[in-house]
């Protein structure tokens, strides 16, 4: 009788140790609101679609507020409210990190801090250990308590750049409106909800606190600089031949370069058929993993993830059958992957009218914009052809053509990769609008990666301007960058 009122006892203490941290943890939980505009790529001179969303936030020291990037993207009225209160206060976006899919949200009124109570951080996570989701799933004004284990630990694409860092798993269910909410055990921030599974029941995903962390400790000088990348293209070296040929023990290690990309910190250090073994004394598997904690692996470009600018990383490589060993320092940088410009999904697309004829860089958003829009005519296919245009810094797109009588011929054109001007190649797409403007020829030529032809006349493009930009309502020939 006394074990059974012994566990009773125990039972009831838990309950409510439990109950009392729920009770602190809400206090610290904020629903946002948001309106966005997203741009307009098809009409660049435009504002684009409009919508509404909630998501879910917390509160971490200093009176800041967590949540998901793409909660706030391009936010133009934000408003966030305490859990349990019904006012609602203004905040604006302070930082944001398209990549970690993370923001932090301040708010103008800071008496919205009162009575509230803040999250701390805890350590990452082991699989099966407990989690709670927080959140106010499926734009529900009443919060949604969640629980369930950590089932896995590994890189996976991101939502906004389907860039690749540490994610976890988990079974807790996560909704659309769990977005930004905290992920906890132990009664310690250990995570943020940002993503489910729509294929399958009871998956769910969040970002790690050491993501968190990363975010937090990049915005301390008052800039967001985003992770140090490696800037390498590699492969696997899994075949025993292959590996013989290259000088490799029939072991499990090293990874084969196949490219350094201009602005890598390993630019001029590494060069094509280099195997790189370790990476700050991780071993590299030949599938491109490292053990990150014991008997768990994952990417190895979690090494350079963790890191800051300014810090260095050591190597070891074999080339030529020989071992080398050195270093390189994580200098801030923008690492050309690609011929396609990458853009962050904040930024107003760079656009240039020229009779009718709508030209813009080809950026990665505008390829996930056009694809959307046509999903069977994708333009992703052109980082597979990036050895022709290895004389360009960036690609020029005829987005479409606004019929007018100046273009008329033209008017079904859409979609298309210029590469020269009056036969000249350009550099980028400052090059390209440079070399249009400045013209002196009767005619003007535009040439298309097929070698089809666009002429126009210059004169009749000239005379007919202001009637084509009133006709289609175009407050600008060209956007600001640029101008």
């Amino acid at each position: 009788m006394k074990i059974r009122n012994l566990i009773l006892m125990i039972s009831v203490f838990l309950c409510n140790t439990v109950f009392a941290n729920d009770s602190l943890v809400k206090k610290a939980l904020v629903k946002v609101y948001t309106a966005h505009q997203m741009h307009n790529y098809m009409s660049p001179w435009q504002n684009g679609q409009d919508f509404s969303s909630t998501a879910t936030g917390f509160i971490i020291d200093g009176n800041r507020i967590i949540t998901n990037a793409h909660a706030v993207l391009n936010e133009k009225f934000l408003q966030v409210r305490k859990e349990g209160d019904s006012k609602k206060y203004k905040a604006n976006v302070k930082f944001i990190s398209e990549e970690y899919d993370l923001a932090l949200v301040d708010v103008e009124d800071k008496s919205f801090f009162s009575g509230t109570t803040t999250l701390k951080l805890g350590k990452l996570p082991n699989i099966q250990d407990s989690l709670t989701v927080y959140g106010y799933p499926l734009g529900g004004d009443k919060l949604s308590t969640t629980r369930g284990i950590v089932s896995r630990m590994e890189h996976n694409s991101y939502t906004l750049t389907n860039e690749k860092f540490l994610i976890g798993q988990t079974d807790a269910a996560i909704n659309s409106g769990n977005s930004g909410g905290p992920v906890l055990s132990g009664g310690k921030v250990v995570g943020v909800a940002f993503a489910g599974l729509t294929q399958a029941d009871n998956i769910g995903y969040f970002i790690p606190v050491n993501i968190l962390e990363n975010f937090l400790d990049d915005i301390k000088d008052g800039t967001y600089d985003g992770p140090p990348k490696l800037g390498l293209q590699w492969a696997k070296l899994e075949s025993t031949s292959q590996r013989q040929m290259l000088g490799l023990k029939n072991d499990s290690k090293g990874v084969f370069i196949k490219k350094i990309l201009p602005n890598s910190p390993f630019n001029g250090v590494l060069q094509r058929n280099d195997v790189l073994l370790k990476l700050d004394g991780h071993d590299i598997e030949s599938d491109g993993t490292v053990e990150f904690r014991k008997n768990e692996k994952t990417d190895f470009n979690f090494i350079n993830q963790e890191k800051k600018y300014g810090q260095t990383l050591s190597y070891e490589i074999i080339r030529d059958k020989k071992v080398y060993k050195g270093q390189v320092t994580l200098k801030k940088a923008d690492i050309k992957f690609s011929v396609v410009k990458s853009t962050k999904l904040q930024e107003a697309p760079s656009y240039y009218v020229y009779g009718g004829l709508i030209f813009e860089p080809l950026t990665t958003n505008y390829i996930t914009s056009f694809t959307e829009e046509h999903p069977a005519n994708t333009l992703s296919a052109v980082y597979d052809r990036e050895d022709l245009f290895k004389d360009y810094n960036g690609l020029v797109i005829l987005v479409r053509v606004l019929p007018f009588d100046v273009n008329l011929g033209y008017s079904e054109l859409e979609n298309r990769i210029i590469t020269k001007v009056n036969g000249e190649k350009y550099k980028d797409f400052n090059d390209f609008v440079k070399k249009v403007k400045n013209t002196n020829k009767e005619f003007i030529v535009f040439e298309d990666e097929d070698g089809n032809e666009i002429v126009l006349d210059v004169a009749k493009v000239n005379a007919q301007k202001s009637a084509l930009m009133e006709n289609y309502n175009i407050s600008h020939e060209m956007s600001s960058d640029i101008r």
